[in-house]
This record gives C-alpha cells, structure tokens and sequence, in this order.
C-alpha cells in the first residue's frame, strides 16, 4: 500500500475509532483488564470473574473473552457453561474465516486498521489457541459423558494443526512474493532488528513451532483407544512421542500399543530404552491412571520499545514482546496409598508456543510500524487541514502502543503421568512444591482413570473420571 493511501486509511481509522468503533484493548491494555479476573479466580469465585467478561464477550473481542470463560469455567469444574462458552469460540472461529474468504470489505477494513494500529482489529485468534479450544472441548465432552464428541473435537484438534502449518508456510511465501519496495528499505535498513528481542528468542526456542501440540496429540491417543481404535491412538501418541522424545509415558504407550499391533519394528526400537514395567504391564486386576497436569498461566505480553532507522531517521518504535523470566517448572509428584508412584513430565509448552508465534510475527509487525510511522510523518509534512491533523495528533497519542492481546488463562505448561495401579478406592496426593492436596480414586480394572489437575493462584483444582 503506498505512502497516499496509507495517509487516507489513516485518517478514516482515526475518525472511525473516535466515533465509538474501537475494541476494549485500545484504550486499556488487555493484561490490565484480566488482572483483575485472575485475582477473581485466586479468591474461588468463579461466578464474579465469568460475569466481569459476560459483557465484553458481546464487543469486537468477543472471542478473546469466551475464552477465557470458557477457561474459568472449566478451572471451577462447571463443564456445561465450559462447552457452551467453548462451541461459540469456534463458530466465531469459522465465521471470521468465511468472512476472510468471500469478503473483499473485510479486508480493506484490516489493511488500514493493521496501518494505524493492531489493537484496532476485533481479536481473531491464534492457531495455538483454536487447537487448545478443541483439546479442552474434547475434555469437557469426556466429563459429560459424550464419547462420540470427545473423538470429534480430538480429530478437529489434529485438523487444525495440519492446516495451520501449511497455512504458515504459505504465508512466509506470499510475504515475500508480495513485499513492496517500501517494505524491502525498511527490512534493509534494519537488519539486526531480531537482536533486539533477545529474550523473546529464548523463550520461543523452547519449541519446535507454534503450532504442533504434544498435549493435543496425546489427548486424541487417548480418545481413540478408550474407543477401540488402536491403530489411530498408537499413530497420535508417536506424533507427541516426537514432539516430546524425553518424555517416558509417551515412549511407554507408543511401546504398549506397538505390542498390541505386531508393530515388529517400532517394538524393537523402543525396547532399547528402558521401560518402568509397572507402566508397560497389564494385570487383570489392574486399570491405568491418567494424570494430566495444567500449571499456572501463560506470561502476559510487554510493551518495548525499539529504535528502528526509517529512511536513515532513527524512530522510537513500540512493540509487543515476552520476558524469558525464570519460572517454577514443577513437576506433580504423585502418591498413591502411602506410596509415591512418579511424578508428571512435559508434553506440551503454550508459553513458549506464545512466544515462538510472536516471534514469526516480527518481520510484519516491524514493516507495519515503520509505515505507520512514515505515514503520520507525510501528514504533518503535508499540513493538511486542522481538522484531520487534530485526529490524526490524537491517534497518535491512542494508538502508539502494542498490541497486548492473547489468551491470558491457558497453562504455561501441560505435563502427564500415566501409569498402571492397583484397581480400587485409593488415596491420591499431589504435591507440586507449593501446593498439596489429596482425593480418592476408585481405580476399576482394565478402565481408564482420568485425573485432570489445574494449578493456578496457588490453588490445585481436581476432577476425575473412570472411563
């Protein structure tokens, strides 16, 4: 888009926005907004922090907020209100796309929202995010007694990350294909610019990409074979075996199911590592326990700012970022009777995901800034009117900061344990270091129990169920 247009966009946003069509993160940054709904959720009411975001769930946002209701809906063990705040993320999930395939004024509309300001576009969601809604969706279905739409949401789940990497590949194409020669000076004259955002690439090395989903992929393994469908199940829990090879369980179930299949040559390759044979067996009077352990919250966005040299004039430019702060990384350590039977492992990271998805937006986000830049230098060069040069002055003083919006309430960090025990009524404790707490389980033979535990404000929240 050139430098004339940019100007004229500019304007219309800064008028648009002053006329009330604005989204809630524009003028109050959105970790602000949730600060208050996590300290709601530390206090255990649970009603209060829903009904904060019932009427910010009807604006332009409307999908970042039934996410996190749907999110402390499940924390509170509430599965009903959990899948319906969850279903109307994913119709928003869909209409946003068929509005991205037949609508060439939805478009415009964000080209020159994306010039002025990314806060000013209604929050349409990340790939990680859409995946982590179908696997909580498909746990919900489990909790409602819902086989059949469990399995759904799991294979929606997979869907979406095949999609969404190619999606991504896609998009780095047709980026560079259509970069303008405007955008070109700005990347070369700002080379080193990835430097900057050092701690941001720390933390996203942690994973692979943004996209592939270890927690996704055991889930919808576990899915299958509690129906039966044992080749499905084994090929899942090989592809979290592959996002996450350290990880014991996931080694011990793809080994345990390679048994059960004749998988001669995976069976012989995972039997040079060393298998806990109290998870590889199966005695009759036995059932498997599933602890899967979601731990605190995913770190919230920064603002920096960055010099960025925009036609050799260094500019003080604002973007989002994340802190590679330290963070406990506890694993549960699981007892049982008396006895300590493990402790969790990781298989899925959404903080580093968070980070790793931001990172691959750098590039876009440093060209929008600088002609973002350049565009209200042009208007105060070209003296326009004083009435465009008002709205434009107070954009400005809107507008100049990142864009701050994710979804605040997912877990840092998703681990599981998975073992065989003894069937019946048994005492279950779990400790992370800071909290404890103990439930009764009653193991049944050759079932499955599923235990989910989520850490957050210093509290263990616990449900189970025997499948």
């Amino acid at each position: 888009m050139g430098l004339k247009k940019s100007m004229r966009w500019l304007v219309m946003s800064c008028m648009a926005l002053l006329s009330g069509c604005a989204t809630n993160s524009l003028f109050s940054p959105y970790p602000t907004q949730v600060a208050e709904i996590k300290q709601q959720i530390a206090a255990g009411d649970f009603a209060a922090a829903r009904k904060a975001l019932e009427k910010k769930s009807q604006g332009p946002d409307k999908m970042l907020y039934l996410m996190e209701r749907g999110r402390i809906a499940q924390i509170a063990g509430d599965t009903e209100a959990s899948i319906q705040d969850f279903e109307q993320v994913l119709a928003e999930f869909e209409a946003k796309e068929e509005a991205a395939k037949i609508s060439a004024t939805g478009a415009a509309g964000k080209a020159g929202a994306v010039l002025l300001n990314e806060n000013a576009i209604p929050y349409a969601g990340s790939a990680y995010e859409r995946i982590f809604v179908h696997s909580f969706q498909a746990l919900n279905y489990l909790w409602a007694d819902n086989l059949e739409a469990a399995g759904v949401e799991a294979r929606r789940a997979n869907l979406e990350q095949q999609l969404a990497l190619q999606a991504n590949e896609d998009e780095v194409e047709r980026a560079e294909a259509q970069e303008s020669a405007e955008e070109t000076v700005i990347l070369q004259q700002n080379p080193d610019y990835r430097r900057k955002f050092s701690s941001l690439t720390r933390l996203s090395s942690k994973v692979k990409n943004a996209i592939q989903n270890g927690y996704s992929f055991y889930l919808s393994g576990l899915i299958y074979e509690i129906s039966g469908e044992y080749n499905d199940a084994y090929i899942d829990y090989k592809k979290a075996l592959e996002i996450y090879p350290t990880n014991h369980y996931l080694r011990q179930d793809v080994l345990r199911l390679a048994r059960k299949l004749g998988m001669d040559e995976d069976l012989e390759r995972f039997s040079q590592v060393e298998v806990r044979e109290d998870v590889a067996r199966s005695a009759k009077d036995e059932g498997r326990l599933v602890v899967l352990y979601e731990q605190g919250y995913v770190p919230e966005k920064h603002e920096v700012n960055i010099v960025v040299d925009l036609r050799g004039v260094p500019n003080n430019l604002v973007f989002p970022t994340y802190f590679d702060r330290a963070r406990p990384n506890r694993p549960l350590v699981i007892g049982l009777s008396g006895r300590r039977l493990g402790e969790t492992e990781t298989i899925a990271e959404p903080a580093a995901m968070a980070a790793r998805e931001l990172e691959e937006q750098l590039t876009g986000m440093i060209v929008r800034q600088g002609l973002r830049a350049i565009a209200r230098e042009q208007l105060k060069d070209n003296q326009m009117n004083s009435t465009f040069g008002i709205l434009a002055g107070i954009g400005q003083l809107l507008l100049n900061r990142a864009d701050l919006r994710s979804w605040l309430t997912l877990p840092a960090e998703v681990q599981l344990l998975d073992a065989m025990v003894s069937a019946g009524k048994q005492r279950l404790t779990l400790r992370n270091g800071v909290q404890s707490k103990a439930i009764t389980v009653d193991v049944q033979p050759g079932r499955i129990t599923i235990v989910h535990v989520i850490a957050v404000s210093g509290q263990l929240h616990a449900r189970t169920i025997t499948i």
